[in-house]
């Protein structure tokens, strides 16, 4: 086994071996040292992180304490042994190397975990990323650290490892690829938020109520109270239409035949009758009427209603119907026989 630049490092600052009584008591300055940088650093955090606004660095710093302390420890351990000249290749310096490497590792994830995806993605963006997204990027990090002690200070040839592990990637790959490919999109939802909880959306023809954006699936509640559920990847490649963004204002549109006797003067008077006799169809803006074609048995109209809600879109929809049949009857105004309908739409 031969030496690593932890040894190396560590011999450029004691290379002369000492007898076991100036050893100890060198060891025992730095633990005193050590503990006052130890109370000093952790107490300035601790103040300045009851400054912010979030309490995640008030949890981070309580989390880092013991590995800090015990990282120090081995430091200390360590600085005795190559005081002695027993810090060179043998299994107590190598477990010693590997554990003060691997508090190390554990120190820097949490905080880039605490940092980037609790702090900036979760708090600030409002994201939350599902929970094998996390686990995932942890295994990685911790298999990447596990791998780089392994060479660096037990001497262990990583790269058959790198290979195998390779293979198993593109294994589950193509096992996972629609898993994946579902995860990544649910990812893309969080972050580009096209929809959110409570939100009307339309998604390839089915209309509801977002209940559940999971990391696999959307799941949706239809105006008849069924729950759809949509794998993320689908939704990623449909058109999406959210009846709620920028506001929950909604038009509908409504089709009528008539007569080729009625004028459009008369029909504009009953769509603004029949629109007041229904309250929740609001009055600005206003309901409107356009005459879309005419054909030698009757007129195409199509009106256009304003409401502040999509759920209620079916029942205001019908009573806005009802209330324009008696609307037009009030103008004198015949509607368009059963068989012209059917000539005129088909």
């Amino acid at each position: 086994m031969q030496n690593s630049w932890l040894h190396e490092l560590w011999s450029a600052f004691f290379d002369v071996p000492v007898d076991i009584g100036w050893a100890a008591g060198l060891v025992a300055g730095l633990l005193l040292i050590g503990e006052v940088v130890y109370r000093l650093s952790f107490y300035g955090l601790a103040r300045i992180s009851r400054l912010t606004t979030t309490h995640l660095d008030d949890l981070l710093v309580k989390r880092m304490r013991p590995p800090a302390r015990g990282l120090w420890f081995l430091l200390a351990a360590h600085s005795f042994l190559v005081l002695r000249g027993g810090g060179g290749p043998g299994a107590v310096y190598s477990l010693l190397a590997a554990l003060e490497l691997g508090l190390l590792a554990y120190i820097v994830i949490e905080v880039a975990e605490t940092l980037l995806l609790d702090y900036w993605i979760v708090e600030r963006k409002g994201v939350q990323p599902p929970a094998v997204i996390r686990h995932l990027l942890l295994t990685l990090l911790y298999s990447v650290a596990v791998l780089f002690i392994l060479g660096n200070v037990a001497g262990i040839n990583v790269m058959p490892l790198l290979a195998t592990s390779t293979v198993l990637t593109v294994v589950l790959g193509l096992a996972l690829q629609d898993t994946l490919g579902n995860l990544f999109a649910g990812l893309s939802l969080h972050v580009e938020r096209p929809f959110s909880l409570g939100d009307w959306i339309a998604v390839d023809g089915v209309e509801g109520q977002v209940v559940e954006v999971a990391w696999r699936a959307t799941r949706i509640r239809t105006l008849t109270r069924d729950v759809v559920s949509i794998p993320n990847a689908a939704i990623g490649r449909a058109r999406v239409q959210n009846f709620d963004l920028p506001t929950p204002l909604t038009g509908r549109n409504v089709e009528m035949l008539v007569s080729l006797a009625a004028s459009p003067a008369q029909v504009e008077r009953a769509v603004r009758a029949a629109a007041l006799e229904v309250p929740r169809i609001l009055t600005e803006p206003a309901p409107k009427a356009w005459l879309k074609g005419q054909t030698p048995l009757c007129q195409r109209y199509v009106i256009r209603i304003w409401l502040d809600g999509f759920a209620q879109k079916d029942d205001i929809e019908s009573d806005f119907q009802k209330a324009l049949w008696v609307a037009l009857h009030a103008e004198g105004i015949a509607l368009a026989p059963p068989t012209t309908v059917v000539a005129a739409t088909a």
